[in-house]
Formats: structure tokens, sequence, C-alpha cells
């Protein structure tokens, strides 16, 4: 019978935590699901800007193209934007927009673009470049996933289709035009590529994603530093449990506060080393040691961020249902960390207040020199822990407040009903 009624308290148990795991799977996983499949869809809501610097006929060509590209009804294009060349002095100015995140890329039209085309083709110049006509930059670093999936092979297709048109259209009218003329059949000899391939384009990655190290400190090392905070979390709660009963309330909230802040210190420490190990460049915008040490900053403001989070929950839960809040923290931080929020749903949008996604810009403007969101970026990491200093002392007032509710009701057995009990 002991063992009948042992093995029914197991069933029980294992039915009810396949139960609870399927409640969180359904719940969680299509959020991270969701994130990423519809993200060619919104792919228009990555802003590029064209710019005629121009005024040509390859100015005109291209930009004809990219209205028609504005124009279509499909869904796998970019968010064309064609802006007024008079408020840029230079491309110069464009390349810095476009590194302030004003726009993702860029596709300009050099100046005198076409001027430089008809003179070499008069003058049968071989030294013209067909790629200085136009110039296609972005910032690869901002996300490496969608300039590489979306930006430049976009970008690449409207330019190629677009040099091509004019191209044809452009030799068959000179050709025409020029029909019998000597001189101008051999300048054309001496420089075919005015004809062939009257325009191309250089590409100019402002900021080149160069170090692919930078992926486990984007996305899959923030998973790695929620775990780590977890284990101090669940550590400190299984250890606290003897030392608990003796502790005022004041001590208990200051042991449950501090005493994480200060082991958070040579864990986030030895990840920032084990980062350096691998010569992740931290010197784009800071010196190296410099750098190293704001990476760091960042590392141990996120591991307090989230490592807190489990801390003030687990007084609520316990460390029997503490894995069912663990799972959805790393899914709905990871599920935001991948992509550009642009390119999801609009529920994803809570993304900007999530630690993991502050912690990934952060990382990105140390290593790649991308637009600072640094001070935003502590803003929202600091926000998270003090929201957690506030939660852990509130649930550890109501648990035990709950805990001597239940001691004042709880009515010990009478001595003539254990004396009765031991002589049954």
């Amino acid at each position: 019978p002991e063992v009948a009624e042992q093995r029914k308290l197991y069933i029980k148990a294992m039915v009810g935590t396949v139960v609870l795991t399927l409640i969180v799977l359904w719940a969680c996983i299509p959020v991270y699901f969701g994130s990423l499949a519809h993200q060619r869809s919104y792919s228009d809501r990555l802003p590029v800007w064209f710019v005629d610097l121009d005024g040509g006929d390859i100015g005109n060509a291209m930009r004809t193209a990219v209205q028609a590209n504005i124009n279509t009804k499909t869904q796998a294009k970019l968010g064309w934007i064609i802006k007024d060349a008079s408020k840029f002095g230079s491309e110069a100015d464009i390349a810095n927009d476009v590194v302030e995140e004003r726009a993702w890329a860029a596709l300009v039209v050099s100046p005198n673009a076409t001027s430089k085309l008809i003179t070499a083709r008069q003058n049968g110049d071989a030294r013209y470049n067909p790629s200085t006509a136009l110039v296609f930059m972005y910032n690869q670093a901002r996300n490496e996933l969608a300039t590489n999936t979306y930006i430049v092979p976009f970008t690449q297709g409207l330019i190629s289709a677009a040099a091509a048109n004019f191209s044809a259209s452009y030799a068959a009218r000179y050709l025409a035009s020029q029909s019998g003329n000597a001189t101008a059949l051999a300048a054309l000899i001496a420089a075919p590529q005015t004809i062939t391939t009257p325009i191309s384009y250089t590409q100019d990655n402002l900021r080149p994603y160069t170090a692919a190290v930078a992926s486990a400190l984007t996305l899959v090392g923030s998973i790695y530093i929620i775990i780590f905070a977890f284990v101090i979390t669940l550590s400190g709660y299984v250890m606290r449990q003897a030392l608990e009963p003796y502790l005022k309330t004041k001590d208990l909230l200051l042991l449950r506060v501090l005493a994480p802040l200060l082991l958070y210190v040579p864990v986030s420490f030895s990840y920032a080393m084990v980062a350096l190990c691998f010569k992740v460049p931290f010197n784009a915008k800071y010196t190296r040691a410099g750098g190293f040490f704001v990476f760091w900053l960042y590392t141990y403001m996120g591991m307090a961020a989230l490592g807190l989070a489990t801390e003030a929950m687990i007084t609520l839960l316990t460390e029997r249902f503490m894995s069912y809040f663990l799972i959805p923290l790393i899914i709905c931080n990871v599920a935001v960390a991948a992509l550009p929020i642009v390119l999801e749903p609009w529920f994803y949008r809570y993304g900007y207040g999530i630690p993991v996604y502050n912690m990934g810009q952060a990382t990105r403007t140390i290593i790649f020199n991308t637009k600072s969101h640094l001070g935003l970026n502590a803003g929202v990491l600091i926000a998270w822990i003090a929201l957690s200093c506030f939660t852990i002392p509130l649930f550890t007032l109501l648990v035990r407040r709950r805990a001597r509710a239940a001691e004042a009701t709880f009515i010990p057995p009478q001595k003539h009903e254990m004396f009765d009990g031991d002589q049954q």
C-alpha cells in the first residue's frame, strides 16, 4: 500500500509538471517564432535614402528605378525615400546620417556622374571607372542580419536592373546618333566601358561587422548571463533557508539585494575577460582598455537587471516553480535581440525596454562604434535594477506576513489526542 501511494503521488506530480510545461511552451515558444516569421513582409520598414547629386541622365534613370520600386505592390522591398539633394553638402554628410541611424542605407548618384561619362566617352578615356557613378553606403554593424538579408541584396538587385536598362537604352541612342562617325567609334573602341557598362557602383560599408565573435555577445551570450545570474539566485535561496529564521526583515532584505550585487562582480568580470581572450575589438569607440571596462560595466548592469528579477520572483515561486519564470524570461528577451524590432509585429515593441536588447545595442556601440545609445541603454538597465530593489522587499514582506498568518492559525494537537493516537 505504501508503494502504491507513492506511485500515485509520483504520477500526479509528473503529470502536473508536463501540463505546466506545455502551458509555458504554448505561451512562450510562439513569441520567439513570431518574432522571425514575418520579417520579410516588414522589410519596407527599413528606410533607405536615394540622393541624386548628379541631376543628369544617370540620376534620372536611377530615380525612375527607385520610384518604380516604391510603387510596386510586392512586400519584399525596402522603404525607399527620395531625398532632396540640396539638403546635403556632400556624400560625407549622407554617410554621417547613415551612421547616425537616420537611414539604414543610402544610394547616392555621385556629383557630375553623367558629365564624367559623356566626357570619357567622347575622349575615349580608358581610365573611366563606371563604379564611381553610384555609391551605396550602409551600416552593417547596426544589424548584420537585416543588412545581409535585406539591405544589401535588395539594393544590389535594384542597381543591377537599373544599370542594365540604362546601359541598353543609352547605348542604342548613342550608336544611332553617331552612325558613320569614325571619330566617335574610335573613342568607343578606346574606352569600351563607356558603352558596355557605363554605370556601376561602389559599396561603402560604413560600420562593417568585422568581428564574428561579437554575435556571441549580442545574442547567445545574453542567455549565458541569465543562466549565470540564475545560478546565484538559486544557490542563495537554498543556502538562505537555514539562516532566514534568525534574521530580522531588514537584515534579510539587505542580504537578498546586496549579496547578489556583490557576487555579480566577479562573474560579470570573468565573462568580459573571456571576450577579451578571444580578441573582441573593444577599441572601436574607446581605447582597448576603456572599451573593455565599459563593456564590463554594461555586462554587470545587465546581469544585475536580469539576476535581481529572478531573485524577486523566486520569493513567490520558490525553487520548485522557478523554471517556469526562467523560460519566459529568456524567450521574451531573446525574441527581440536578433532582428531589428521594426521587422517584427507591433507586439515586439516591448523589446525597447528589455535588458537583453539594450545590452546588445550597447555592445554594438562599444565594439563597432555604431550610434551611441549608451545613456538610454544604461537607463533601461538601471530601471530594471530599481524595480527589483522594490519588488524584492515587497514580495519578501508578503511571504513573511503569509507565514506569520499561517503560524497564528495553526492549532497544535492536544496531548491527550497524541496519547490516544499512540495507544491506537
